[in-house]
Protein backbone atom coordinates (compact mmCIF):
# COMPACT_ATOMS: atom_id res chain seq x y z
CA UNK A 1 0.00 0.00 0.00
CA UNK A 2 1.46 3.38 -0.95
CA UNK A 3 1.80 6.31 1.44
CA UNK A 4 -1.19 8.20 0.05
CA UNK A 5 -3.48 5.20 0.49
CA UNK A 6 -2.15 4.56 3.99
CA UNK A 7 -2.78 8.08 5.22
CA UNK A 8 -6.26 8.07 3.69
CA UNK A 9 -6.99 4.76 5.45
CA UNK A 10 -6.29 6.51 8.76
CA UNK A 11 -9.07 9.06 8.35
CA UNK A 12 -11.23 7.25 10.95
CA UNK A 13 -8.30 7.74 13.35
CA UNK A 14 -8.20 11.47 12.59
CA UNK A 15 -11.95 11.76 13.18
CA UNK A 16 -11.63 9.84 16.43
CA UNK A 17 -8.78 12.14 17.44
CA UNK A 18 -11.07 15.12 16.93
CA UNK A 19 -13.72 13.46 19.08
CA UNK A 20 -11.06 12.78 21.71
CA UNK A 21 -10.31 16.50 21.80
CA UNK A 22 -14.01 17.17 22.40
CA UNK A 23 -14.15 14.64 25.23
CA UNK A 24 -11.05 16.07 26.90
CA UNK A 25 -12.14 19.67 26.59
CA UNK A 26 -13.81 20.25 29.97
CA UNK A 27 -10.93 18.82 31.98
CA UNK A 28 -8.03 20.00 29.83
CA UNK A 29 -5.15 21.69 31.65
CA UNK A 30 -4.28 25.03 30.06
CA UNK A 31 -0.70 26.22 29.82
CA UNK A 32 1.60 28.55 27.91
CA UNK A 33 4.26 27.10 25.61
CA UNK A 34 5.67 30.37 24.29
CA UNK A 35 6.14 33.93 25.47
CA UNK A 36 5.29 35.86 22.33
CA UNK A 37 2.37 37.64 23.95
CA UNK A 38 0.05 36.39 21.20
CA UNK A 39 -2.72 34.42 22.87
CA UNK A 40 -3.58 32.43 19.74
CA UNK A 41 -0.13 30.87 19.45
CA UNK A 42 1.07 30.86 23.07
CA UNK A 43 -1.67 28.67 24.51
CA UNK A 44 -1.37 24.89 24.76
CA UNK A 45 -3.46 22.31 26.60
CA UNK A 46 -3.03 18.79 27.85
CA UNK A 47 -5.54 17.82 25.16
CA UNK A 48 -3.23 19.08 22.37
CA UNK A 49 -0.55 16.70 23.62
CA UNK A 50 -2.90 13.74 24.11
CA UNK A 51 -4.53 14.11 20.68
CA UNK A 52 -1.17 14.40 18.93
CA UNK A 53 0.18 11.28 20.64
CA UNK A 54 -2.99 9.35 19.81
CA UNK A 55 -2.57 10.10 16.11
CA UNK A 56 1.21 9.59 15.97
CA UNK A 57 1.07 6.23 17.70
CA UNK A 58 -1.42 5.02 15.08
CA UNK A 59 0.79 6.34 12.28
CA UNK A 60 3.82 4.56 13.73
CA UNK A 61 2.07 1.23 13.15
CA UNK A 62 2.24 1.88 9.39
CA UNK A 63 4.80 2.78 6.74
CA UNK A 64 4.11 6.43 7.50
CA UNK A 65 6.99 6.06 9.95
CA UNK A 66 9.24 6.31 6.88
CA UNK A 67 8.06 9.89 6.26
CA UNK A 68 9.43 13.08 7.77
CA UNK A 69 7.11 14.63 10.32
CA UNK A 70 6.34 18.22 11.25
CA UNK A 71 4.04 18.24 14.27
CA UNK A 72 2.76 21.10 16.39
CA UNK A 73 3.62 19.78 19.85
CA UNK A 74 6.71 18.27 21.47
CA UNK A 75 5.47 14.78 22.31
CA UNK A 76 7.45 11.50 22.62
CA UNK A 77 6.43 9.91 19.31
CA UNK A 78 7.48 12.90 17.23
CA UNK A 79 11.14 11.85 17.06
CA UNK A 80 10.36 8.32 15.88
CA UNK A 81 9.69 9.27 12.26
CA UNK A 82 12.27 9.39 9.50
CA UNK A 83 14.91 12.10 9.73
CA UNK A 84 14.98 12.45 5.95
CA UNK A 85 12.39 11.59 3.32
CA UNK A 86 10.92 12.99 0.13
CA UNK A 87 7.49 12.82 1.78
CA UNK A 88 6.43 14.98 4.73
CA UNK A 89 3.47 14.55 7.08
CA UNK A 90 2.29 17.61 8.98
CA UNK A 91 -0.03 17.50 11.98
CA UNK A 92 -1.84 20.14 13.98
CA UNK A 93 -3.80 18.20 16.63
CA UNK A 94 -6.00 21.14 17.65
CA UNK A 95 -5.91 24.02 15.22
CA UNK A 96 -7.56 26.92 17.01
CA UNK A 97 -6.55 26.07 20.57
CA UNK A 98 -7.65 29.54 21.70
CA UNK A 99 -11.14 28.78 20.37
CA UNK A 100 -10.93 25.41 22.09
CA UNK A 101 -10.20 26.85 25.54
CA UNK A 102 -12.72 29.68 25.25
CA UNK A 103 -15.69 27.44 24.52
CA UNK A 104 -16.07 28.11 20.81
CA UNK A 105 -16.94 25.38 18.32
CA UNK A 106 -14.62 26.02 15.41
CA UNK A 107 -11.39 24.18 16.14
CA UNK A 108 -10.07 21.30 14.07
CA UNK A 109 -7.48 18.63 13.52
CA UNK A 110 -5.39 19.15 10.37
CA UNK A 111 -3.28 16.49 8.68
CA UNK A 112 -1.43 17.10 5.43
CA UNK A 113 1.02 15.27 3.21
CA UNK A 114 3.39 16.91 0.74
CA UNK A 115 6.40 15.99 -1.36
CA UNK A 116 8.48 19.10 -0.54
CA UNK A 117 7.19 20.70 -3.73
CA UNK A 118 3.41 20.69 -3.49
CA UNK A 119 0.65 19.48 -1.12
CA UNK A 120 -0.87 16.14 -2.13
CA UNK A 121 -3.24 15.38 0.75
CA UNK A 122 -5.17 17.56 3.20
CA UNK A 123 -7.62 16.50 5.89
CA UNK A 124 -9.35 18.96 8.20
CA UNK A 125 -12.08 17.94 10.66
CA UNK A 126 -14.12 20.05 13.09
CA UNK A 127 -15.39 17.65 15.76
CA UNK A 128 -17.80 20.02 17.53
CA UNK A 129 -19.80 20.50 14.32
CA UNK A 130 -18.99 17.14 12.64
CA UNK A 131 -17.86 18.83 9.44
CA UNK A 132 -14.69 18.48 7.44
CA UNK A 133 -12.71 18.75 4.24
CA UNK A 134 -10.60 16.25 2.32
CA UNK A 135 -8.34 17.09 -0.62
CA UNK A 136 -6.84 14.06 -2.29
CA UNK A 137 -4.54 15.14 -5.09
CA UNK A 138 -6.77 17.61 -6.93
CA UNK A 139 -10.08 16.14 -5.76
CA UNK A 140 -12.00 18.01 -3.04
CA UNK A 141 -14.77 16.60 -0.91
CA UNK A 142 -16.61 17.97 2.10
CA UNK A 143 -18.41 15.79 4.61
CA UNK A 144 -21.06 16.80 7.10
CA UNK A 145 -23.09 20.01 6.98
CA UNK A 146 -21.28 23.34 6.78
CA UNK A 147 -21.74 25.17 10.12
CA UNK A 148 -23.32 28.29 8.66
CA UNK A 149 -24.55 29.52 12.01
CA UNK A 150 -20.97 29.63 13.25
CA UNK A 151 -19.62 31.55 10.25
CA UNK A 152 -20.52 35.22 10.66
CA UNK A 153 -19.20 37.83 8.24
CA UNK A 154 -20.36 40.60 5.96
CA UNK A 155 -17.32 40.84 3.73
CA UNK A 156 -17.74 40.99 -0.05
CA UNK A 157 -16.17 38.62 -2.53
CA UNK A 158 -13.46 41.16 -3.32
CA UNK A 159 -11.93 40.85 0.15
CA UNK A 160 -8.56 39.13 0.61
CA UNK A 161 -8.21 37.98 4.21
CA UNK A 162 -4.96 37.62 6.10
CA UNK A 163 -3.61 37.26 9.63
CA UNK A 164 -1.20 39.85 11.01
CA UNK A 165 0.42 38.94 14.33
CA UNK A 166 2.29 41.92 15.80
CA UNK A 167 2.81 43.44 12.39
CA UNK A 168 4.62 40.37 11.06
CA UNK A 169 2.51 40.33 7.88
CA UNK A 170 1.85 43.42 5.80
CA UNK A 171 0.96 42.92 2.13
CA UNK A 172 1.73 46.56 1.38
CA UNK A 173 5.37 45.83 2.24
CA UNK A 174 5.67 42.19 1.16
CA UNK A 175 4.01 42.56 -2.24
CA UNK A 176 3.82 46.31 -2.95
CA UNK A 177 3.39 46.08 -6.73
CA UNK A 178 0.87 43.24 -6.57
CA UNK A 179 -0.93 45.00 -3.72
CA UNK A 180 -1.44 48.07 -5.93
CA UNK A 181 -2.48 45.92 -8.92
CA UNK A 182 -5.11 44.05 -6.90
CA UNK A 183 -6.31 47.25 -5.24
CA UNK A 184 -6.85 48.75 -8.68
CA UNK A 185 -8.97 45.69 -9.52
CA UNK A 186 -11.19 46.42 -6.53
CA UNK A 187 -9.71 44.00 -3.98
CA UNK A 188 -9.33 44.98 -0.34
CA UNK A 189 -6.95 43.29 2.09
CA UNK A 190 -8.51 42.78 5.52
CA UNK A 191 -6.90 41.50 8.68
CA UNK A 192 -8.39 38.63 10.66
CA UNK A 193 -9.75 40.98 13.34
CA UNK A 194 -11.78 42.87 10.73
CA UNK A 195 -13.30 39.86 9.01
CA UNK A 196 -15.80 38.51 11.50
CA UNK A 197 -16.33 35.72 14.00
CA UNK A 198 -14.68 32.38 13.26
CA UNK A 199 -11.36 30.61 12.98
CA UNK A 200 -9.52 33.19 10.92
CA UNK A 201 -9.35 33.88 7.17
CA UNK A 202 -8.96 30.22 6.12
CA UNK A 203 -12.59 29.20 6.65
CA UNK A 204 -13.92 32.47 5.29
CA UNK A 205 -12.10 31.66 2.06
CA UNK A 206 -12.93 27.95 1.88
CA UNK A 207 -16.62 28.51 2.62
CA UNK A 208 -16.86 31.22 -0.05
CA UNK A 209 -17.40 34.25 2.19
CA UNK A 210 -14.30 36.06 0.96
CA UNK A 211 -12.73 36.04 -2.46
CA UNK A 212 -9.11 35.54 -1.57
CA UNK A 213 -6.47 34.82 1.04
CA UNK A 214 -2.93 36.06 1.57
CA UNK A 215 -0.59 33.97 3.72
CA UNK A 216 2.97 34.98 4.49
CA UNK A 217 5.41 32.51 6.07
CA UNK A 218 2.70 29.86 6.59
CA UNK A 219 2.90 27.59 9.60
CA UNK A 220 4.48 24.29 8.61
CA UNK A 221 1.73 22.32 10.39
CA UNK A 222 -1.40 23.98 9.05
CA UNK A 223 -0.49 26.68 6.54
CA UNK A 224 -0.90 24.76 3.27
CA UNK A 225 -4.65 24.14 3.41
CA UNK A 226 -5.68 27.10 1.24
CA UNK A 227 -2.84 26.57 -1.20
CA UNK A 228 -3.95 22.98 -1.76
CA UNK A 229 -7.57 24.07 -1.98
CA UNK A 230 -6.69 26.69 -4.59
CA UNK A 231 -4.64 24.23 -6.63
CA UNK A 232 -7.50 21.73 -6.64
CA UNK A 233 -10.02 24.40 -7.62
CA UNK A 234 -7.67 25.79 -10.29
CA UNK A 235 -7.96 29.25 -8.78
CA UNK A 236 -5.53 32.04 -9.59
CA UNK A 237 -2.45 31.60 -7.40
CA UNK A 238 0.74 33.51 -6.71
CA UNK A 239 2.87 30.90 -4.97
CA UNK A 240 6.26 31.97 -3.66
CA UNK A 241 6.91 29.62 -0.74
CA UNK A 242 9.55 26.97 -0.27
CA UNK A 243 8.12 23.89 1.47
CA UNK A 244 11.28 21.78 1.18
CA UNK A 245 12.54 22.71 4.66
CA UNK A 246 10.69 24.48 7.50
CA UNK A 247 12.43 27.37 9.25
CA UNK A 248 12.08 28.69 12.80
CA UNK A 249 9.26 31.18 13.23
CA UNK A 250 10.24 34.78 13.88
CA UNK A 251 7.49 34.87 16.50
CA UNK A 252 8.90 31.85 18.28
CA UNK A 253 6.05 29.50 17.42
CA UNK A 254 5.80 26.45 15.21
CA UNK A 255 8.28 26.25 12.33
CA UNK A 256 7.12 27.90 9.13
CA UNK A 257 7.70 27.82 5.38
CA UNK A 258 9.30 31.03 4.20
CA UNK A 259 7.63 33.10 1.50
CA UNK A 260 4.01 33.86 0.69
CA UNK A 261 1.07 32.80 -1.42
CA UNK A 262 -2.15 34.43 -2.57
CA UNK A 263 -5.18 32.51 -3.79
CA UNK A 264 -8.08 34.25 -5.56
CA UNK A 265 -11.35 32.72 -6.65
Amino acid sequence: MNILKIIQSLEPVFIEAGKLASRLRDGAEIGTKLGSGIKEIDVVTSADLAVQEFVLQKMLETDLVKCELVAEEDTPSRIKFAKKSDTVITLDPIDGTHNYVTGQKLYSIIVTLHNKKSPIYTFMYFPEVAWGLRILGLEISFFGDEPKGEIIATDPKKVIGYTNYKGSTDPRKTIPDLYIKLANEGYKFKQKENLGKMLGPVLFFITGVTGGIFIENPSAVDGLVCLHYGLAKKYKIWNHIDISVPSPSELGGTDEYKGYYIVLR
